[in-house]
């Protein structure tokens, strides 16, 4: 039996705190001493507390907040035009419909945005923004009376990459390049301990107390496995 792996990078801050809460737990309870462990727990620990205090001070920030309601609202313009788009496919006027699939081709290649990451999203509008644009399109966006639709989402995409700007500029931003260096350090010591332990099943084959442990940790690693499918609407493919 060995521990599945999973994508810590894809976590967001919050999550990945979580995560590795729970497996830090799961091995104070067992103790690290009893898995010859400890030396490794003693940097793990550490490197945890670290980020954790990296992410009060990121949550305490006014303007990280001002920034997710932004992203709320660029959200939602995103939706709004996307839903109003696929709802023209079907409309009486064969030539609406032919403009509105049109446009459906690009919102497909661009996929649902609102899952990104922050950065990531701003970038992939910019580009589905500029693919718009494009002589062919706006034709089609304003035969359809789209334009205010495409201007308000370059609008508030813009706002939202200026607030971003502004925070890595401040001390918060200086935070999250902090919050990327601790994720790196705990994810380093928690890969060496889940070595660490897979080598210890490996040779004490079929140790009922070392199954154990491989179980409960796989069920902790199933369950954020689980919350990443559902942050990025995929289906979950349980490992063995």
């Amino acid at each position: 039996m060995e521990i599945i792996k999973i994508n810590l990078a894809r976590m967001t801050n919050e999550v990945h705190v979580q995560f590795h809460e729970s497996i830090l737990t799961l091995l104070e309870r067992i103790a690290p001493q009893a898995l010859g462990a400890e030396t490794l727990f003693e940097l793990y620990r550490p490197a945890f507390n670290n980020e954790v205090e990296a992410l009060l001070i990121i949550r305490k920030s006014e303007l990280t907040a001002k920034i997710s309601e932004q992203d709320r609202t660029r959200d939602a313009i995103f939706r709004g035009l996307s839903d109003t788009v696929k709802g023209l496919r079907n409309h009486f006027d064969p030539e609406v419909r032919n403009d509105a699939n049109i446009l459906w081709n690009v919102f497909l290649h661009y996929g649902n945005i609102t899952k990104k990451t922050l950065d990531a999203q701003t970038a992939a509008t910019n580009d589905m923004l500029r693919e718009l644009k494009k002589t062919e399109l706006i034709q089609a966006i304003e035969n359809l009376k789209l334009s205010e639709w495409v201007e308000k989402l370059d609008e508030e995409n813009q706002k939202f990459h200026q607030m971003m700007m502004q925070r890595y500029n401040e001390p918060v931003g200086q935070t999250q390049f902090r919050m990327k260096t601790a994720r790196i350090e705990t994810d380093r010591y928690y890969r060496a301990i889940m070595a660490h332990i897979d080598n210890l099943a490996l040779t004490a084959k079929n140790d009922p107390a070392l199954n154990d442990i491989v179980t409960e940790i796989n069920a902790i690693i199933r369950r954020f496995k689980n919350i990443l499918a559902q942050q990025f609407g995929k289906k979950l493919k349980i490992e063995s």
